[in-house]
């Protein structure tokens, strides 16, 4: 007569991998005043490992398979994300330095010098752009980016 009420499983080890001959080594050395048979051993320590970890955290076979690999339309739509991410802050910044250097040409008041030469001199010379310029090229670059 048949038991319909147990199911009996395979359970292989081999012995050249490490980790294997590790379990092996346990279940070998296991103490029978403690653990009567192997077969209980196993089952405490797979329901250890699931009421530790969880049933939603062991992935399926399937899930397991493709869960350590990036699709080609997963790493197309992370570039998008960096690169709309990267522009929309670009342009904040742009819109920024533009609002600024038109409110600095409103609010500009003449300065006066007085020996233009003299502070020639003083200064090292530098590639210095003005307000028209920086304005210039940030909507030249603004109008590329569209």
């Amino acid at each position: 007569m048949a038991r319909r009420h147990i199911m009996e499983s395979t359970f292989r080890l081999n012995l050249l991998n490490p980790q294997h001959a590790k379990i092996n080594e346990v279940i070998k050395g296991l103490n029978p005043k403690i653990y009567k048979s192997k077969n209980q051993f196993l089952i405490e320590a797979c329901e250890f490992y699931i009421d530790h970890y969880g049933e939603d955290d062991i992935p399926s076979k399937e899930e397991k398979r493709y869960e350590q690999f990036v699709t080609r339309d997963e790493i197309e739509k992370i570039k998008k994300e960096i690169e709309y991410s990267a522009m929309s802050e670009a342009r904040k910044e742009v819109i920024s330095l533009l609002g600024g250097a038109l409110a600095g040409v409103k609010n500009s008041q003449p300065v006066v010098i007085a020996n233009p030469q003299e502070d020639m001199e003083e200064q090292p010379e530098e590639d210095v752009m003005n307000d028209s310029d920086v304005a210039g090229l940030a909507m030249g670059w603004m109008l590329k980016g569209d």
